[in-house]
């Protein structure tokens, strides 16, 4: 008799929890769970712009993703040469909204597809809107697979994200951490996302209604790095540090908003500002723009933003101190923690537009504070310097295009 698993994979309309059934002939029905996004990682990805990137995806599904919707004792004999013969003839079979999905002996060392590569590679081709769709459905299936990354991939996958303006997508990612085991838990992932938070101001000339709503996307990495799902795993032996600032009280995440609201506010107090705010909420108004969806706050909203931030930053920034000094020394000798900042041309990258908010910050705020900013201020300007000149300072260089993008001529 034929082994044949059964999936009924249902999906409620509101995206709730529902159950469904594999049957195994032979054996007790069992029952677990699922949702809408997991059935539509099972089922099939939408089509793309390429049929070759629809071949990556449907070659990846089959061979990584499906597979790991069977019983642990049917997955293994897919990969054991003994059952070779036995499953050319009767492979192991599931039905997943109609579809009979037939599974048969594959060799591990020579037929199974490196799922880094894969996936980075089908990431990497992914251009049109119609692409993107398969992007949660492709992590989610990964991560139900039980694939794991190393921080290196996450940010890869945050880096091409953010190449094609997509790095909202990454935040989605986050926000999703129980499917998509996406967690913000790491230096260079989190300001790789804020990074190009940022250069999405920077490359809309700090446009009002585009930086109130990066703002905002600063402000949501801010909270998911407080949530438990996105906390560092920590081994039993590792004992508890008190010099270590957690990531969302590192000042070098929090310099990201600071940069956000002094250049919302710069443009709110101007009548080219105000003019455009207005135009983007009657638009919004008359055509209930989706992409309006982030209120332009105030300009006292934002000014209350700014200064919370700025406190913050001079309180957990010791004074004379660089910002490569701020967390242990250690931190920046370890490759899976700070390291990658050692690498000059990287410096630029992430800390250009993190000085571009501290000078763009310093004229509205009080003195006092003005004067605790302007002291770190001429710090990081010496180390972008000093890191720029390491680097080689060429045009074509990541961290020098950067620069140039935010300080032009002025460099």
């Amino acid at each position: 008799m034929s082994r044949r698993s059964t999936i009924s994979a249902l999906c409620a309309s509101n995206g709730a929890l529902e159950s469904a059934t594999r049957r195994i002939v032979g054996s007790t029905p069992r029952t677990f769970s699922s949702t809408a996004r997991q059935n539509a990682s099972i089922g099939h990805f939408t089509p793309t712009s390429s049929p070759q990137l629809d071949e990556l995806l449907n070659m990846i599904r089959q061979k990584i993703i499906l597979p790991a919707y069977l019983p642990r004792e049917q997955r293994k004999k897919l990969y054991s040469p003994k059952y070779e013969k036995k499953l050319r003839s009767d492979p192991v079979t599931i039905e997943i909204d109609g579809e009979v999905i037939r599974f048969r002996y594959t060799n591990p060392f020579i037929e199974m597809p490196q799922t880094r590569r894969s996936v980075l590679s089908a990431i990497s081709q992914f251009q049109t809107a119609d692409d993107f769709v398969n992007l949660q459905p492709l992590i989610e299936g990964t991560a139900k697979a039980q694939r794991t990354f190393d921080p290196s991939f996450y940010c890869k996958v945050i880096r091409i994200l953010g190449q094609r303006d997509r790095i909202y997508d990454a935040i989605e990612l986050a926000r999703s951490v129980s499917r998509t085991d996406f967690r913000l838990d790491c230096s260079e992932k989190v300001n790789e996302i804020l990074h190009f938070v940022q250069m999405k101001a920077v490359d809309a000339d700090w446009d009002p209604v585009v930086t109130a709503r990066v703002l905002r996307w600063s402000e949501m990495v801010l909270e998911m790095l407080e949530e438990e799902e996105h906390q560092p795993e920590q081994r039993k032996s590792d004992v508890p540090r008190r010099d270590v600032l957690p990531l969302h009280r590192d000042p070098m995440v929090l310099l990201a908003p600071l940069h956000l609201a002094a250049s919302l506010l710069a443009k709110l107090g101007t009548e080219a500002g105000a003019a455009a705010v207005a135009a983007a909420e009657s638009k919004a108004e008359a055509e209930a723009d989706t992409e309006a969806e982030v209120k332009i706050p105030s300009k006292e909203e934002v000014r209350e933003k700014l200064n919370k931030y700025a406190n913050d930053i001079v309180r957990l920034w010791p004074e004379g101190k660089k910002l490569m000094e701020i967390q242990p020394k250690d931190l920046y000798e370890t490759e899976d923690k700070m390291e990658y900042l050692t690498v000059p041309n990287k410096f630029v990258v992430i800390a250009t537009p993190l000085l571009y908010g501290l000078e763009a910050a310093i004229p509205l705020v009080e003195p006092e504070l003005a004067a605790q900013l302007k002291s770190r201020r001429d710090i990081l300007a010496a180390e972008v310097q000093q890191a720029r000149k390491e680097a080689g300072a060429k045009p074509g260089k990541r961290g020098e295009i950067v620069y140039q993008k935010i300080y032009g001529d002025a460099a």
